[in-house]
Parts: structure tokens; sequence; C-alpha cells
């Protein structure tokens, strides 16, 4: 106990310097939740449609390295998928980006039209577990209709997204039709969409007829979604269909798929790099703050130290106390650090329509981070006191 006082009691004898110790430390917890909040918003974006998906098993064309990316397949091999054991029933999905743009006709909007993507499914199949999609499917079977994804980019998209009625009566055109808006649903942008539209097959194929040059544009697929028989193992039916199929797709899990997108992002991407380099520069800049806060309170108590020394205290002690003070002061240097964090995730959210999640994992990488940036900053600072001859500190 005493030991525990004494680390205390050389940190709050400053108020003001204790006060400005835990501003600089909770600073570097905001970077580094800032990076790390964003670095998630990024993975758990991308993924955000695969977990939207009803389905076991994914095919993919072996081309397609990423969602975004718009390589896809012959629809006739979902045939071959379909008479695989353990295969209750195989969807076509259909996406488009790079012809679909969105252009709000209202009063007063802006006049040009905005990407957004495009996301397309037969009516009977039950692919999406989103229930607004599905309790709104029946409405999409009417020619030139969709829903619209209402976390979309408020700015590029300001369509009245609360009142169906208005909404509906909202002129609007895709990619140079109109499009009549019958109702709405929750995904979300990332980052590489602004927003999102759900569609019927027939619809997207009159929209978008330039995705097969010669031929029904429904004819390729970009995701076959499989949904795997009760009793049945996911990952044998993947092996089923992948070896039916050949080498022209790739057959994963949910699982395989969703780490899949995530490791495109971390490795594949200069985005990545850049926020394991935020997360380094954060580290850094709470060591350099904390070691300066113990280094001085150190430097002010050397006679009091001195005299410890003296008595006999051993450098176990010292070291003991000073990495107590660095516990304390990433204590004291987290709670503000995250309660501003959080703040600013919600205000972020909401701006960008990113899933900006304060989640446990989150709250445990920072607070891991910040606890062994104070150690290793009091143990840098204490050499000093450790090396000096007691004699030399009056």
């Amino acid at each position: 106990m005493p030991r525990t006082r004494l680390a205390w009691k050389n940190l709050t004898h400053d108020p003001l310097r204790l006060a400005v110790a835990c501003v600089g430390i909770g600073f570097a917890v905001l970077l580094m939740f800032i990076q790390v909040g964003f670095e998630n918003a990024l993975f758990s974006s991308q993924v955000r449609v695969i977990r939207q998906l009803e389905g076991d098993v994914f095919i993919t064309s072996r081309a397609r390295f990423a969602l975004a990316a718009e390589k896809r397949f012959p629809l006739a091999l979902l045939e071959l998928a379909r008479g695989c054991e353990g295969v209750a029933y195989v969807a076509p999905l259909y996406t488009e980006l790079t012809l679909s743009t969105l252009k709000n006709l209202l009063p007063g909007a802006s006049s040009k039209g905005y990407p957004i993507r495009t996301i397309a499914f037969h009516p009977g199949d039950n692919v999406f577990r989103s229930r607004a999609i599905a309790d709104q499917a029946q409405r999409l079977r009417e020619p030139m209709t969709a829903l619209i994804d209402r976390r979309s980019k408020a700015p590029n998209f300001a369509f009245p997204m609360k009142d169906p009625e208005r909404l509906a009566a909202a002129p609007a055109e895709l990619s140079g039709k109109r499009v009549k808006l019958v109702g709405g649903f929750n995904l979300g942008a990332d980052f590489v969409h602004d927003g999102n539209l759900v569609m019927s097959a027939p619809n997207f194929a009159r929209y978008f007829p330039q995705r097969k040059q010669f031929g029904d544009p429904l004819s390729v697929v970009d995701i076959g979604i499989v949904r795997v028989a009760d009793g049945a193992k996911a990952a044998d039916v993947r092996d089923r269909v992948a070896r039916r199929l050949g080498d022209q797709v790739t057959v994963s899990t949910r699982r395989q798929l969703r780490r899949a997108e995530t490791r495109f992002w971390q490795r594949n991407t200069p985005i990545g790099v850049v926020f394991w380099a935020g997360k380094v520069i954060g580290f850094v800049v709470g060591v350099v703050i904390c070691y300066q806060v113990i280094f001085s309170d150190i430097s002010d108590h050397m006679p009091e130290f001195a005299t410890l020394k003296a008595m006999g205290y051993g450098a176990d002690y010292f070291t003991r106390m000073i990495v107590t003070e660095g516990l304390w002061l990433a204590i004291m240097g987290f709670i503000p650090g995250a309660l501003v964090s959080w703040a600013l995730y919600y205000v972020l959210g909401v701006k960008t329509g990113l899933p900006m999640d304060m989640t446990p994992g989150c709250l445990g990488l920072v607070l891991a981070s910040t606890v062994t940036m104070c150690v290793v900053s009091g143990l840098l600072a204490v050499r000093k006191l450790l090396t000096a001859d007691p004699a030399s500190l009056f």
C-alpha cells in the first residue's frame, strides 16, 4: 500500500501538471481510436452486404479479387451447382456500379448523377436477411421500381427517406431512365459505394442491358448464393460444388468470403498501410508525452529519491513505483480519450454512413496500447534514476 500511495502522491501533488498530462495522453488515445475506428469501419462496411445475404456458400468468378470488382461468371454454372448433394437451393445475385448513376430530379436538387451500387435478385428468391427488403419484395415486381438504402450519403441522395409517400412521388433517374423509389432499407455506404439500390432482376436487365454485349444481361452472375440442406455441412457442400464447377469460379463459405474481402483491403491496398501507420504514430506520440510527464516528475523529486536510495530502497522498488505511475496515467488519460472518441464515432457515423462502432475489441485494443505506451514510457524515464549515484542526487 505505501508504494501505491507514493506513486499516486507523485502524480496528484500538482493538479495542473496532472491535467495537462491527462489531456496529452487522451489526445494520443483519440488518435489511436480514430485510426482503429476507420480501419474497422473499412473492413466492416466492405463485408456488410455479405452479412445481409441469406446463404451458406457463395460462388464468385475466380477473377473477382474483391466484391467491388465487376467480374462475372455464366448463369449456367449455377444450374450445375443446383444438382450437387446437400444443396437446398441456388439463387443468382446481380450488382452494378460502373453503369449505375442515380439522379435526384426534385426541385433544388443537384442535376448531377451520383454513382450508386444497384443490387438485383428475383423477388421469389429468399436471398436477403433484411426484413425490410423481404417485406417489400412484391413491390419490386412492378416495372421501373427500386428500394433505396436509407443510409446512403445524404448530400448525394437527398430524398425524403422517412416519408414513403413522398419518396414514391420523388422524381429520379437511374442511368438515364426514370425510376420509382417504392421504399427503403438499411445497409449503408462503404469506401467504394456511396449508397445502394435494390431492384428485381427483370428491372435490372432493363436498366443495364450493356452488362453483356450480346445476349441476355442476366445470363452473367456476380454472386451465386447457395443454401445447404438441413443436416449438411457448409464445408462439405462447398467442396462438392467446387469440384463440379471447376476453376472458372471460387466457391467459399461465408467466413471465407468475409476473410478474403478483409484480407484484400488490408494487404492489397494502401489503405491498410495508412491505418497501420496512423496507429503507430498515435502510439509514439503517447510514448513521448507520457515519457516527458514521468521524466519531469522524476527530475523534480531527485532529492527525495536520493534519500530513499540512501535508505536502501533498490531498483525494483523504483521500477515498480514508476510503472504504477504509468498505469495511473494510462487509466486517467484513456477515460476522457475514449469518451471524446465515442462522441466523434457517433458524429462521423452519421455524416459518412460508415459503421463507426465502439466495439469491445476496439476498446480492448486501444486500452492495451495505452497501458503499454505508458509502461514503456515509465521504464525509459526511470533509467536516469536507476543509474545515478545517491550522493550525486542531492
